[in-house]
């Protein structure tokens, strides 16, 4: 079965393809510069200060990987085909990308305070990143209905990232990022989020349709 349609393979512009690549890369990459795996609640706030200008590399890594991913969205949404709503899905996936990536600037933007010294604003940067946690969830939903009705992947790929959300927010509403389990199922949810964008991008870079 095909996992990626001609119009997934050719209509993607480049940066939109590269950006399907780099995002998740520099996002994981970021997070672990910024705080070992697995660190929650207060343990993140020490481990962002203890890392320092380490921490600040990786949060600036990890922003422009939100950037990249901000982009992705917005250029499959341009090529997504209206039938079955998957267009209006896309658009609404778009915007709560333009949103995640508002909080995540402020967050980060506050993680550099905590990783300049400043443990003060640390339940405010807990705060935030709960928020930012959540929308990036629910952004997850209209994203992976996109890609089911869209067609230009295979829908594996949508259900896929549509159980990640749904796993996501039940982690943090049911079980909290305050906890250990919390912060550990959240940092194994964004490596398979991170390894499924990954393969997209490289399956429309190939364009290897098998």
């Amino acid at each position: 079965m095909s996992l990626i349609t001609g119009a997934g393979r050719s209509g993607l512009d480049p940066v939109g393809k590269w950006s399907l690549i780099l995002a998740p890369i520099l996002f994981i990459v970021g997070g672990v510069m910024t705080a070992p795996f697995g660190s929650y609640h207060v343990g993140l706030v020490g481990e962002i200060a203890a890392a320092g200008e380490t921490a600040k590399l990786g949060l600036t890594i990890g922003i422009v990987g939100v950037v990249l991913y901000v982009r992705s969205i917005l250029g499959l949404t341009s090529i997504t085909p209206e039938a079955g709503n998957a267009l209006a899905r896309m658009r609404i996936a778009s915007a709560g990308a333009v949103a995640l990536l508002a909080i995540q600037t402020i967050q980060t933007g506050m993680a550099m305070g905590i990783a300049g010294g400043d443990t003060a604003i640390g339940g405010a940067f807990l705060g935030v990143q709960t928020a930012g946690t959540i929308v990036a969830l629910l952004t997850l939903i209209p994203l992976a209905g996109g890609l089911i009705a869209g067609g230009l992947v295979s829908k594996y790929f949508g259900w896929v990232l549509l159980a990640l959300a749904v796993v996501g927010l039940i982690t943090v509403l049911a079980i909290g990022l305050d906890t250990e389990t919390g912060g550990l199922i959240n940092g194994v949810l964004q490596g398979v989020w991170g390894i499924v964008i990954l393969v997209i991008g490289i399956m429309m870079i190939n364009g290897d349709g098998d």
